[in-house]
C-alpha cells in the first residue's frame, strides 16, 4: 500500500529517509535537528509577516495620499489653483 506525500514520495520512500536520517544523527541529535528547524521556519515566517506588513503599511500610505490629493483637488481646484491665478489674464488690446 502506497499514498502519496508531499512531493510524490511514497509512504515507504519515506521511511527510507526517515532511517537515513537516524542513521547519521543518531536518536540525540534527531531532538536538537527539529528544534533547530522549528526555529528556523518560525523566524522565517515572522520575517515573511513583516514583509507583508511594510508592503501592506506603504500601499495605505500611498493610498491615504491619492485621496487626500483627490479631496484637494475636489474643494479647491487643485493645490495649482493658486498658481493658475497668479499667472498673467489675457487683456484686450485698448
Amino acid at each position: 500500500m502506497t499514498f502519496a506525500l508531499l512531493f510524490s514520495i511514497s509512504g515507504g520512500e519515506l521511511v527510507v529517509i526517515l532511517l537515513v536520517v537516524l542513521l547519521l544523527f543518531g536518536s540525540k541529535g534527531i531532538p536538537d535537528i527539529a528544534r533547530t528547524l522549528g526555529r528556523t521556519i518560525r523566524q522565517v515566517r515572522d520575517a515573511s509577516q513583516e514583509v507583508q506588513r511594510e508592503i501592506h503599511r506603504g500601499a495605505h500610505d500611498v493610498r491615504r495620499e491619492v485621496e487626500d490629493q483627490r479631496r484637494q483637488f475636489l474643494e479647491g481646484n487643485g493645490p495649482s489653483d493658486g498658481a493658475a491665478s497668479a499667472a498673467p489674464k489675457d487683456e484686450p488690446d485698448r
